[in-house]
């Protein structure tokens, strides 16, 4: 490990502040400007914003077309909902967006922790962080988040109630769903780097597989936005057969690493034998 590793607790902190400021700072910039791209360019080059309308706003109706069946209705119960409603789409946006710096970053954090062989994964860890939590998120959208909202809807339905929703519940139901799920199917490639850095081991996560599993269940009845025992199946299943073929995998690797170190050792020792044995001759 580098001699970085072995900072202060202060010194890991401020840098990983510093490496949190970056992120906040391009999600941010990252939604300013899918807030402001309007939807029709042209309207930039003839400088006419008479009739201006964010790109922002044809993805927040495509929204609602995607979830919302025929009768239900969303409305503003004041004044900031629909403006706020814009700044969550665009935080989503600019965070799917920010997927590849928000990778990089992270592993610059933990970059002091691992050997100097490894540091070269900077590109996989990229690549590997912002897939997984893309997929979390396509999975929200296309699979947990519709069946959610059927499920719910049967229940108002079955009350016999007309079906008027709060167009920011709503939305903040979509983007946490969305951001949770991304962030959840991220955790094995943590878990991942914690055993490359020798704060986890394999025979750990082997053995703890129940107490795992129980809080995992825990964890998805509180995050997952309805309160039957679907959502949570639906992301915890997946997530656990996530976690089992992390173990695999990382268990292979182990392996192989413990077989390379005993081969480097051998290979030592037969060096220092020819060394001793020249020595005799000698």
């Amino acid at each position: 490990m580098s001699v970085e590793s072995e900072l202060p607790i202060w010194d890991h902190l401020d840098e990983l502040a510093k490496r949190l400021r970056r992120i906040l700072f391009s999600v941010m910039i990252s939604t300013i400007i899918i807030v402001s791209i309007p939807s029709d360019f042209s309207q930039i080059i003839r400088l006419d914003f008479k009739d201006y309308r964010p790109l922002i706003s044809l993805v927040i109706t495509s929204i609602e077309d995607h979830f919302l069946p025929q009768g239900v209705t969303l409305i503003a119960l004041n004044w900031l909902d629909t403006f706020t409603v814009y700044i969550v789409v665009g935080v989503v946006m600019g965070t799917l967006i920010s997927l590849p710096l928000i990778a990089f970053e992270l592993y610059k954090f933990i970059n002091p922790a691992l050997y100097s062989h490894e540091r070269r994964m900077v590109l996989s860890f990229t690549l590997a962080f912002s897939a997984l939590f893309s997929i979390g998120a396509l999975y929200a959208y296309f699979i947990l988040l519709p069946i959610t909202f059927n499920v719910l809807l049967r229940f108002v339905y079955g009350t016999g109630v007309s079906p008027l929703f709060s167009i920011l519940d709503f939305f903040n139901l979509v983007a946490f769903s969305i951001l949770g799920s991304g962030l959840f199917y991220t955790l094995p490639l943590i878990v991942f780097i914690l055993v490359r850095i020798n704060l986890l081991e394999v025979e750990t996560l082997r053995e703890n597989r129940r107490k795992v599993f129980i809080g995992l269940v825990v964890m998805t009845a509180i995050i997952t936005p309805d309160p039957t025992p679907l959502s949570m199946l639906l992301m915890s299943i997946p997530f656990y057969l996530l976690y089992e073929t992390t173990i695999q995998v990382i268990g292979r690797i182990v392996k192989n690493k413990k077989r390379e170190e005993i081969i480097a050792e051998g290979l030592k020792a037969s060096k220092r034998l020819l060394a001793i044995e020249k020595e005799i001759q000698f």
